[in-house]
């Protein structure tokens, strides 16, 4: 997905954009008017491309959609899974209760939150939508 925003800030390779709605007259090219109204979000973006932005710079972003599929997968599905395969490995124990069944499902969890917030760090940047050109 392609949208639009302004550079709001640049430090080092942190870039903050001002985003604007996708459903916004700003696809009409009257940014202004969207941040007016409150129509935008602040995120950080990557410049892979090296272009010569600078604060206040008009500027399309990509918005990968299958990054985002894999990232609603990652944070979603995955714990879940866990979830479930703690609740029932505990479970195959012989003489296990109902509430140490839940305790390992919870550990599965938790775990997958822990796995999600330890890889999100790692590969923090290739998820960051990309600026693809100045406006």
């Amino acid at each position: 997905m392609i949208t639009k925003g302004i550079i709001k800030e640049i430090n080092n390779d942190n870039i903050s954009v001002e985003m604007f709605d996708a459903g916004s007259s700003c696809s009409s090219g009257n940014c202004a008017s969207c941040s007016s109204k409150g129509k935008t979000k602040i995120l950080d973006a990557l410049n892979s491309r090296n272009l010569p932005i600078k604060a206040g710079s008009f500027i399309e972003m990509e918005l990968s959609t299958a990054k985002a599929l894999i990232a609603a997968f990652r944070v979603l599905i995955f714990p879940l899974l866990l979830f479930i395969a703690g609740f029932m490995i505990v479970g195959s124990i012989s003489g296990t209760s109902e509430g140490l069944q839940v305790a390992g499902g919870f550990t599965g969890l938790g775990t997958g939150f822990l796995l999600n917030l330890l890889f999100s760090k790692r590969y923090k940047l290739k998820e960051m939508p990309e600026i693809i050109r100045i406006l």
